[in-house]
């Protein structure tokens, strides 16, 4: 599970990258306010920013499901390794 969210952290970089990269080459800083002003990229930038939270806040990148009897325990591990019970 963490190389998928390490791939797709990857993606959202070389997305976020070859959307805004090229302008900001070709025109430099300048061109962020007007930038800015444009719907379209509002709209792609803001869906960037949300999918890059949902990757790295997301609660639970690993769980396991430990069933016995009549319990149900969930385990969920995140990227650090820190454990929730």
């Amino acid at each position: 599970m963490l190389i998928l969210t390490l791939i797709a952290g990857v993606f959202l970089f070389l997305s976020a990258a070859l959307f805004f990269g090229p302008q900001l080459y070709i025109f430099g800083p300048q061109i962020l306010p007007e930038l800015a002003r444009k719907p379209e990229v509002r709209f792609v930038g803001a869906a960037l920013v949300t999918a890059t939270a949902f990757l790295l806040l997301s609660p639970a990148l690993g769980s396991a499901l430990i069933s016995g009897g009549n319990t149900v325990q969930l385990m969920a591990e995140a990227v650090l390794g820190l454990t929730f019970a």
